[in-house]
């Protein structure tokens, strides 16, 4: 009898091993990274107008702004939907070290 459930339990989890790839393979990342690009654009775009009115911006600033958003839009459409600078942990200096306990002036080369 464990022997029957301990093969069910191989069956159960080569179904798991098979099924979760394809249903997390058959979603198109790059459609969803567009949406949210078109909804980033859209709400700085709102923000912008916004800012004009309020009279924080002049209608020149918020042309300017406006263009470079078009521009940033059609940059990202052209070159693929994909996180700048490869995400957390890749380079981005959020830690400390010796330059911050430093208040951002590098350490001496001789600190004697």
């Amino acid at each position: 009898m464990k022997r029957n459930y301990f093969i069910l339990g191989l069956l159960v989890l080569l179904a798991t091993a098979l099924v979760v790839p394809a249903a997390f393979g058959a979603t198109n990342t790059n459609d969803q990274a567009k949406a949210w690009f078109d909804q980033m654009f859209a709400a700085k775009k709102a923000w912008v107008d916004q800012s004009v009115k309020d009279g924080k911006l002049t209608e020149e600033q918020g042309k300017a702004w406006k263009d470079h958003f078009d521009q940033m839009q059609q940059f990202w459409a052209q070159n693929g939907y994909a996180c700048p600078g490869g995400g957390p942990g890749m380079g981005g200096r959020m830690g400390g070290g010796p330059w911050w306990m430093n208040n951002g002036n590098p350490p001496a080369a001789n600190s004697q």
